[in-house]
């Protein structure tokens, strides 16, 4: 399988920037993921300190796939085009192929007194699809969230109609709520321009269907038949592992250090190649 094994900072959001590109090397990762912080920047850097990050980032062997905004849009936000253009900016300052957006809520259901508009999110989504064109990056919508399921971020895809926008499957939450992989794969196409891999098992009367997380492979989420799928479509981007430290406290204590995190990783993927 032609892929690039990678992996999210959400892993490590408390390591020096260096030692997570140092630790990403020597563990055999080729891509990172850079959750971006509450400014927008990756790794908490400046735009003037950004070339020394492309140094790194070199030096290192890593590309950096894409960068994770905390963006998520319920209804039209005016003003998207000023806000992504600095973001998009950095993307093609770093080579970042993508930007990533969510869709709706974080929940897995829209929380109670909430709302969502879908024709306003699709308005928000071709706003910013018309500052991607402009930039080297696409947008990249993840499938997260209320828009967990493939067939409904590819409804939102349709409706914009733009190259400019692809989709990163995190085959976890579209499993999460009920979306089998085969048909998740059928819907997305290829959209599927990233993948997110982690595992987890269903818990025990959640009216939700929500997951508990656990070590790659050891979970019920069928990663295997996802790869074969991958494979078969002739997918050859990045399977990026998402290891959640940052909000998961069930995996917190899993693993002593991102180093250990991701040999586990790639001991997993060596194991199902």
């Amino acid at each position: 399988m032609k892929t690039t094994l990678g992996f999210s900072t959400i892993a490590c959001p408390d390591l020096p920037w260096r030692e997570v590109l140092s630790v990403g090397a020597d563990a055999g990762m080729k891509a990172v993921e850079i959750r971006l912080d509450r400014e927008d920047r990756p790794f908490g850097l400046s735009d003037a300190e950004l070339p020394e990050l492309v140094a790194a980032l070199k030096e290192n062997g890593l590309a950096a796939s894409d960068i994770g905004m905390g963006l998520a849009l319920t209804d039209y936000r005016p003003g998207l085009d000023e806000k992504l253009t600095p973001v998009f900016e950095r993307a093609a300052a770093i080579g970042a192929k993508g930007v990533r957006v969510f869709l709706g809520h974080s929940a897995l259901r829209v929380p109670e007194g909430k709302t969502e508009n879908e024709e306003g999110i699709i308005r928000s989504v071709e706003e910013i699809a018309r500052v991607a064109e402009r930039y080297p990056a696409d947008l990249w919508l993840e499938t997260h969230g209320t828009y967990s399921r493939a067939r409904d971020v590819m409804r939102v895809v349709r409706a914009v109609e733009s190259d400019a926008v692809s989709v990163i499957w995190d085959i976890f939450h579209s499993y999460e709520l009920g979306e089998s992989v085969d048909e998740s794969d059928a819907y997305l196409g290829d959209k599927t321009v990233h993948v997110h891999i982690k595992d987890g098992v269903k818990k025990k009367d959640d009216p939700d269907g929500g997951m508990t997380y656990t070590k790659v492979g050891e979970g019920e989420v069928p990663l295997g038949r996802s790869l074969a799928l991958l494979e078969k479509r002739g997918y050859n981007g990045v399977l990026s592992l998402e290891w959640e430290n940052m909000w998961r406290p069930e995996l917190r204590t899993v693993f002593p250090d991102l180093r250990s995190i991701l040999a586990a990783y790639r001991a997993w993927f060596d194991s199902v190649k």
